[in-house]
């Protein structure tokens, strides 16, 4: 029930002013005119219009009121999000020997001039999964097609994931040379790649421009020697092992190339990575299950898988090898993601027996299997990343200096593209020398606290060429070695975006971007400050309101729906000081495109402007093969008003049993399909409630949850928990049950199908964990198993039972707790739960 609102607006204008004319004669007995033309009337009239505006306002309550109620209630309008979503990278021409690289923040396009980015840089590589080989207890299996047929998925590792089990993915060689065109007198296509390969996979540069004399064969053919100078390559071939090997000047490790004898002709092959790249292998896991992963508001996923993956290479010394795995995104598979893996050298081709494909090979074994739920994988994909419905107008990449006067940044589309401004932060040493005779130490470390930039105009920014590093030369003055003291301000070349104002000093300045809507959490400013008569930088901070801003709080505002940025007064938030000259600018600001940005699959298709040529649509092509998700408008009032609702009923804090029940199965990232609060018994503390887990698994016998399930819930648990309260995460005590039971059915119906329907019953709809029980919904917790209600499932299966005769219970491993009783049924204890995988159902008609 609502308390009652009262009526503030309740009178109009006629009505206040007759009763104000009815307190003449108490208040003024004198006063005697009161027709309309009498000055004190007027004042009457006009009294009564500013009183009726005033119990207007007062009798309404404003969007204005209605924010700050929901701030003290913990909410906020929420942002607009992008939408996001996976694009692939095709070569036109396969056997293309040039690496790309595609920098962060790419931008890609719609036929609707949609605009998406790229999250990471990527660097692409011309081959291709030729073969994909899981490895179980079960035998060998080949899973290529499913990967390349949408709406299949197969298992990684099998349907238990034993130890043991692998998945291996076998990589296409890409075409080098003809052996027989190798070395020639004239120029020829083949040297040339193999001239290419040398310098830009193996980083052997002095062969780029060797002329063709410097290349010739010797040992009646078996060998090709490339000699410049002092520094020497052979080219060994072996015909009976199919292989090439590589020594001399520059290389480290056995390198092999692979041999192929086909239509008379020896066509060399090399693997598709050059030395010490970065490769991407994305995942995409089936992911419709009954049980979602679990999701609590905003809190992120904390979870640190049980299980170990190993990850091998198949290399040229005749066995598997450890592969470097620079970061793992998909947590031992449990999610979607990528494999971030660094190249080796040397991988050598083979092929799997029985399959025939002679391929480089990378392998995933499992080595601790606690997979509560073994995955299933829909693709596996190479020169795939993800991708955001966001426009870069202006980003920020700060980075360390070394001391040195060519020094390396990570690059960037906008880096490469746009207009660039470098900035140093102010050192000790530079304010000791400028303002060392004026301030004392307290005052210098005051400065060097706030940060102030300074621009650098003594540089040189080489866009040349097209890495995920870029070479910056520092002509005089080298910044000092620092940590996070450099930084490149890169802005698009755009007409439509303000990216720098001026201040007039006055209150409650605003400056539109004329560009919107805005994500507010990569979005930064800075303002012009005066020093000493030398002028630096200095970031400012958003705020949501000045309501705990300062005279001296160097705030501002961000209306990201309307692109505009606003100042205070001087008495909440401080006033940039006044320039004549722009002293106001924006150095991060992306703009989003919200719920408009989830669009279909097959979608994004062009790379816009792309920084190389290399990336044109003669040499690459892009996909989207899935529908991009996610990308949210920014929220209403109205919306919010029913969020706030709608949080209000969701519990946050674990007071009762069903709070501990439903926080857990909530657990970000994890399929918990039930979970059951126990509180203490005599012997244990009273403080303390146990809540056991069952994970949701589509085995017969059900998944024990592994100790980093455990650990995430419990950690998740302690978040909401009483102070007073002690939780103690643990797993159920599962109990097989079998029934024995002689069975009379009607002469009419199939003995054989009307037993299967029994058991089918008895498995998967009454002695179930997850979908037992009278209501589905899986046996509850520690419940007796009753003979009767054993024989009602039964009676009520099929309607070909007649009877049920001599019912049995049996538990499969009894023991000192779990027993049949005297009458026939199975006691449980508290945290227990049945399952039942095989039954003894005599048929008689």
């Amino acid at each position: 029930m609502t308390l009652p609102l009262p009526q503030l607006d309740n009178q109009t204008f006629e009505e206040l002013v007759a009763e104000a004319r009815k307190l003449i004669p108490r208040y003024a007995p004198e006063w005697t005119d009161y027709n309309i033309h009498d000055p004190g009337i007027t004042f009457i009239e006009l009294f009564a219009w500013l009183t009726e505006l005033q119990r207007y306002y007062l009798d309404r309550v404003r969007d204005e009121n209605y924010l700050k109620f929901l701030k003290l209630l913990g909410i906020k309008l929420q942002d607009a999000r992008p939408a996001s979503t996976d694009v692939t990278f095709y070569f036109v021409e396969r056997q293309m020997l040039t690496p790309v690289i595609v920098p962060q923040r790419t931008k890609l396009v719609t036929q609707e001039e949609m605009v998406f980015e790229t999250d990471t840089s990527i660097s692409l590589v011309s081959t291709q999964i030729d073969q994909i080989i899981r490895s179980s207890a079960t035998g060998l299996k080949e899973n290529l097609d499913s990967d390349r047929t949408k709406g299949l998925c197969f298992s990684a590792f099998g349907e238990d994931a034993e130890v043991g089990s692998s998945l291996s993915l076998g990589l296409e060689p890409i075409y080098l040379f003809d052996w027989d065109k190798v070395a020639s007198c004239e120029e020829n296509a083949d040297t040339e790649r193999l001239k290419q390969y040398l310098d830009r996979y193996l980083d052997i540069n002095w062969v780029k421009n060797l002329g063709n004399r410097n290349i010739y064969k010797i040992d009646e053919g078996k060998t090709i020697l490339i000699i410049y100078g002092d520094q020497e390559l052979t080219l060994d071939l072996d015909r009976s092992h199919q292989q090439v090997k590589i020594t001399g000047s520059g290389i480290r490790e056995s390198i092999y190339f692979f041999a192929s004898e086909e239509e008379d002709k020896l066509f060399i092959y090399a693997q598709p990575f050059s030395i010490n790249q970065k490769i991407p292998l994305t995942f995409n896991l089936f992911e419709n299950y009954p049980v979602p992963k679990g999701k609590h508001r905003e809190e992120p996923v904390d979870f640190v898988p049980s299980v170990v993956l190993r990850w091998e290479y198949y290399s040229t010394a005749g066995y598997w090898r450890s592969l470097e795995i620079e970061r793992d995104e998909t947590q031992m598979l449990y999610q979607s993601g990528r494999v971030w893996f660094r190249v080796p050298l040397d991988l050598k081709v083979r092929n799997i027996f029985p399959f025939a494909e002679q391929l480089y090979w990378l392998r995933v074994t499992v080595e601790r299997s606690e997979y509560e739920l073994p995955p299933k994988i829909n693709s596996i994909a190479l020169n795939t990343i993800s991708a955001s419905g966001v426009n870069t107008l202006a980003e920020i990449i700060t980075h360390s200096s070394n001391g040195d006067r060519r020094q390396t940044f990570p690059s960037s589309y906008l880096v490469l593209k746009g207009d660039n401004i470098l900035q140093v932060k102010m050192s000790y040493e530079d304010w000791r020398a400028k303002l060392g005779h004026e301030l004392d130490e307290t005052e210098i470390q005051e400065l060097i606290k706030i940060e102030y930039w300074q621009d650098w105009y003594d540089y040189e920014l080489d866009k040349t060429e097209n890495s995920e590093f870029i070479p910056i030369t520092f002509r005089e003055d080298i910044p000092p070695r620092e940590k996070d003291n450099v930084r490149v301000v890169s802005v698009a070349e755009s007409d439509n975006f303000q990216r720098s104002f001026h201040s007039n000093g006055l209150p409650y300045q605003t400056f539109s971007l004329k560009q919107f809507p805005i994500v507010t959490t990569t979005f930064k400013i800075q303002v012009k400050e005066k020093i000493d008569n030398e002028y630096y930088w200095r970031d400012w901070i958003r705020v949501n309101d000045f309501d705990a801003s300062g005279s001296q709080d160097n705030h501002y505002i961000l209306e990201a729906q309307k692109g505009e940025i606003c100042f205070g007064d001087g008495v909440n938030g401080k006033i940039p000081p006044p320039d004549n000259q722009d002293n106001i600018r924006v150095i991060s600001c992306q703009l989003v495109r919200g719920e408009r940005g989830n669009i279909e699959a097959n979608a994004i298709n062009t790379i816009y402007n792309p920084v190389s040529g290399l990336l044109g649509k003669e040499f690459i092509t892009i996909n989207n093969d899935r529908a991009a998700t996610g990308g949210t408008s920014h929220e209403s009032l109205a919306t919010a008003k029913r969020r706030m609702r709608q949080e209000l009923k969701t519990s946050d804090r674990a007071i009762t049993e069903q709070d501990l029940e439903q926080l857990a199965i909530n657990t970000p990232g994890l399929r918990v399909a039930r979970a059951k609060a126990i509180v203490s018994s005599k012997d244990e503390p009273s403080s303390l409630i146990k809540v056991a887990i069952v994970p949701y698994s589509e085995t017969p016998i059900p998944t024990e949850p592994s100790e980093g399930f455990l650990k995430a819930i419990r950690q998740h648990l302690n978040k909401h928990r009483l102070i007073t309260t002690q939780i103690e995460v643990i797993k159920p005590h599962f109990v097989e049950i079998s029934v024995k039971a002689v069975v009379r059915i009607y002469p009419e119906h199939n003995p054989e199908q009307t037993r299967q329907k029994i058991e089918h019953c008895l498995t998967q709809q009454f002695l179930n964990p997850l979908t037992g029980g009278d209501e589905g919904k899986g046996w509850s917790f520690g419940r007796t198993v009753y003979r009767s209600e054993v024989y009602q499932a039964i009676a009520n299966s099929t309607e070909a039972v007649d009877c049920v005769e001599n019912l049995k219970l049996i538990v499969v491993n009894p023991s000192q707790k779990i027993k049949v009783d005297r009458a026939g049924n199975i006691p449980l204890v508290t945290h227990s739960l049945v399952y039942s995988t095989k039954h003894q159902i005599e048929i008689e008609v």
